[in-house]
């Protein structure tokens, strides 16, 4: 019987996922959390094989909830569950430590096939967001472009990227430029969305 920890901030999809999970003969939902403040506080005395994390709309929170699983637990391999499917989502998951990278879109099936995946060792990503992240070229910006556009994509004003970077403001729009020139975008919002997306910030 694989044993599987359930975390979302979503109750209906804590339950959704739930009753998959107590339809499969060999998979058994132990315990249901909506905070990583329960899971963490929990999990390490339930000896699950596997937790399926719903990654939400923002990912970071629960991105800091799957590192904290992966290195309290490091037998347990965690899925994530989520509603983007882009390399960039894909790559900050891979980076937290996920076996597993499923859409909330899949057929239920489907994510029970993961689970049994994940816990067998295997690495198992979604599919077409695996195949579109192998086909976003290498990171064209420069280490200083992206943590210029970083901080311009949060809405932070030219003068205070420079100050937070400790540059002149020309260098500072110099960078933005250059990045929004590489990414073939006409403003620096639409340039870190985009690089945010691919993974490169």
């Amino acid at each position: 019987m694989i044993r599987t920890l359930v975390v979302s901030n979503l109750r209906l999809l804590r339950e959704a996922v739930c009753l998959v999970l107590s339809i499969e003969d060999d998979l058994e939902a132990v315990s249901a959390f909506g905070t990583d403040r329960e899971v963490l506080s929990r999990a390490v005395h339930l000896a699950a094989h596997v937790a399926v994390v719903d990654l939400g709309v923002t990912h970071r929170d629960e991105l800091r909830t799957v590192r904290l699983l992966v290195k309290s637990l490091p037998q347990l391999a965690v899925v994530a569950l989520s509603a983007e499917h882009t390399p960039g989502a894909l790559r900050r998951a891979l980076v937290a430590g996920v076996r597993g990278f499923a859409s909330r879109a899949q057929a239920p099936g489907e994510l029970a096939e993961i689970i049994r995946r994940v816990a067998r060792g295997e690495l198992v990503l979604h599919q077409p967001t695996a195949l579109a992240t192998l086909a976003v070229m290498d990171n064209p910006l420069s280490e200083r472009q992206q943590e210029a556009l970083r901080l311009a994509g949060r809405g932070m004003p030219t003068k205070e990227i420079a100050e937070r970077l400790f540059l002149a403001e020309g260098t500072v729009r110099n960078y933005l430029s250059d990045a929004m020139r590489k990414l073939d975008c006409p403003n620096r919002l639409r340039a870190a969305r985009r690089a945010e997306e691919a993974g490169w910030l």
